[in-house]
């Protein structure tokens, strides 16, 4: 591979402690073998299921400790892939720490967020906050522009008019259009690494429908910025990269 080549590797929403275990395992297995230079955590990485504010499952463990601890259990796994850039955006879920301390418990501000609970600086990952974004290269980065649903691709691109990658709608797509110039622009999202079976949230059979399990990998040319994606499906707990069939 060139040397001008860094690759890249962006994992979409977790949700954890409420992943798919098999599918995040996976996606860890093909990581350590492609060593990616980058890592993009894309938000909803954690579920923060216990400071949410629907109605709660009794039969869940409702325990903000415990969710914390299995975020940063997998969290010591993404660091072993042993990447030398790692970018932690926030999405909406992570979001729900923030916002019940502020509505609940105003007088903890500063004392406990996402930042802290996850050790992200003494892991040292670049932080995102929810609603911002990062630019990595000639690629914007960002959880999600207030957009769901089989179209919010284009509308992202719309909204951003630039290239841009997103979390949020647990879809796995991808296009390339012209800014009106002759440059290409991209917009990816790359599904989702959640458990279907733990929603309660929406009707599951439109989990089953719309939710892809996947991640995605890319290359970003170092002299441009230019930034190259490919989306990985996970089907049937297995996926292919460069060639390579992996099974988890």
């Amino acid at each position: 591979m060139s040397n001008n080549l860094k690759k890249l590797l962006f994992i979409p929403d977790s949700h954890i402690p409420y992943h798919n275990k098999r599918a995040f395992k996976l996606m860890l297995k093909v990581a350590n073998d492609f060593k990616p230079d980058i890592t993009v955590i894309l938000g909803d990485f954690a579920d923060m299921y216990s400071v949410s504010r629907f109605i709660k499952d009794p039969s869940r463990k409702n325990n903000l400790k415990w969710e914390i601890a299995e975020v940063n259990k997998e969290l010591n796994n993404v660091d072993k892939i042993g990447s030398s850039t790692k970018i932690f955006i926030d999405g909406n879920h992570e979001f729900r720490l923030n916002r019940y301390i502020n509505e609940k418990v105003p007088e903890l501000d500063g004392m406990l967020n996402v930042k802290q609970a996850f050790k992200l600086q003494e892991r040292g990952w670049i932080h995102v906050p929810y609603r911002q974004d990062y630019k990595l290269g000639k690629v914007y980065l960002t959880h999600d522009v207030n957009q769901a649903g089989r179209y919010s691709i284009f509308r992202v691109l719309d909204t951003y008019m630039h290239s841009v990658v997103t979390g949020h709608t647990h879809r796995m797509a991808y296009i390339v259009e012209s800014d009106g110039v002759g440059n290409p622009v991209l917009s990816a999202t790359f599904g989702w690494l959640g458990d279907t079976s733990k929603i309660d949230y929406i009707h599951r059979i439109t989990a089953i429908k719309n939710y892809v399990l996947g991640f995605g990998v890319g290359y970003m040319e170092q002299n441009t910025g230019i930034v190259y994606t490919t989306p990985v499906p996970i089907i049937r707990n297995k996926c292919v990269l460069n060639g390579k069939m992996y099974q988890g």
